[in-house]
């Protein structure tokens, strides 16, 4: 089943996004913006991943998808779903030039949408580097709450930096656009 909004459409993972999905995760300035950390990967190695991956209950990823044309502009996550206590944290990558064009925010807010009304979840949160202004921008103007921060969470660079917890509660979600 394909999740479908406005201009976007969230899908499966295929072997055609081998390409998109190397041009993110090899991106310096992406995995920058990112937290956690990332190893360079060859073409092999994302052809293999892509072959065995399969979304399961803890974790659903889905690639991003421009509803006309049919180019991949990206993936979201859901990752460490926890049906007991009702929430999940969302992750999102774009390739650069689909950056600041709205296509994250409609990614984000149909998969949060997807999380409340089909997985019936009550929460969704995300963990962003305090330095990555676009991304924290997105998820405000996508209804989720600035919660806190932890400090010296990441290290990036040489150095820690602070990430900012942001979360979205399904009875303050706002409707779809």
């Amino acid at each position: 089943m394909n999740i479908q909004r406005e201009h976007i459409v969230l899908r499966a993972i295929e072997p055609k996004d081998k390409e998109m999905l190397l041009e993110i995760i090899n991106d310096a300035g992406t995995e920058y913006l990112l937290g956690g950390w990332a190893l360079p990967v060859s073409s092999i190695q994302q052809e293999e991943w892509i072959k065995n991956y399969r979304n399961d209950e803890k974790n659903i990823r889905l690639i991003i998808e421009e509803k006309v044309c049919g180019k991949p502009l990206g993936m979201v996550m859901l990752t460490n779903i926890d049906y007991k206590n009702g929430h999940a944290e969302i992750h999102i990558k774009l390739s650069k030039d689909m950056q600041g064009k709205g296509f994250g925010m409609q990614a984000i807010k149909t998969m949060t949408g997807y999380a409340f009304d089909e997985l019936r979840l009550h929460k969704i949160f995300s963990i962003v580097l305090s330095y990555n202004i676009a991304s924290k921008k997105m998820f405000e103007k996508c209804g989720f709450s600035k919660d806190g921060t932890f400090r010296e969470h990441t290290f990036k660079k040489g150095k820690y930096v602070d990430a900012v917890l942001f979360s979205i509660i399904k009875d303050t979600s706002p409707p779809p656009n």
